[in-house]
């Protein structure tokens, strides 16, 4: 099939102005006052003149016509490929929603691999470590602590010695207005808290 440099006559290296002058001499040599209704038909219709240089005239129009015949298929650079759909049409390509893909595992395995490893350092550690002297008094009276008295009479948290001959502790704590148990004294929290009831020690038998 002729092309639209055919029709007009000119190389497909011809620039616009060799273009444009070929298109206004075919336009006056078949035009039909000029043919008369009497001349033999022309070798190109006035349309196809008309069409070559509608596309040859507009360079952008130009360049698609030129890659077509090249065998080139002419399409912006950031458009995506068409992907076929079943029915053969072009289908357009959807962007996926993250809702559409696969849950994100949680990594169990190695979560319980350092908590394995975590369990042994912590007994390995125990092993080794020296628990240190018992924590002192913190000065807050409670059922078996053991006590000294102060000069008014108030009871105060000391460090039980282990000698339960010697060591005076509290076997109840009861509010103020309230009687101790058994054979035990009351004594005044130091602190205010309540009285606590402090078991002495027995003498010997014998």
């Amino acid at each position: 099939m002729p092309t639209h440099y055919d029709t007009l006559g000119v190389a497909p290296s011809a620039t616009d102005a060799e273009v444009r002058e070929a298109y206004r001499r075919l336009a006056r040599e078949h035009h039909p006052d000029r043919l008369g209704h009497g001349s033999a038909a022309a070798t190109f219709s006035m349309p196809e003149i008309n069409e070559a240089y509608r596309v040859l005239g507009d360079p952008a129009r130009r360049a698609v016509y030129d890659a077509s015949l090249r065998g080139e298929r002419a399409r912006p650079a950031a458009a995506p490929e068409p992907s076929p759909s079943s029915d053969g049409g072009a289908s357009t390509a959807r962007p996926m929603h993250p809702s559409h893909l696969a849950p994100a595992r949680f990594p169990w395995r190695s979560m319980l691999v350092v908590a394995v490893i975590g369990i042994i350092g912590v007994v390995v550690l125990a092993q080794f470590t020296d628990p240190g002297d018992p924590p002192g008094p913190d000065g807050i009276l409670r059922v078996g602590d053991c006590v000294a008295f102060e000069a008014n009479g108030d009871a105060r948290e000391v460090v039980c010695t282990g000698d339960g001959a010697v060591d005076l502790r509290v076997e109840a704590f009861v509010p103020f207005d309230a009687p101790c148990p058994g054979s035990t004294e009351p004594h005044r929290d130091r602190q205010g808290m309540g009285v606590a009831c402090v078991a002495l020690p027995q003498p010997p038998s014998g």
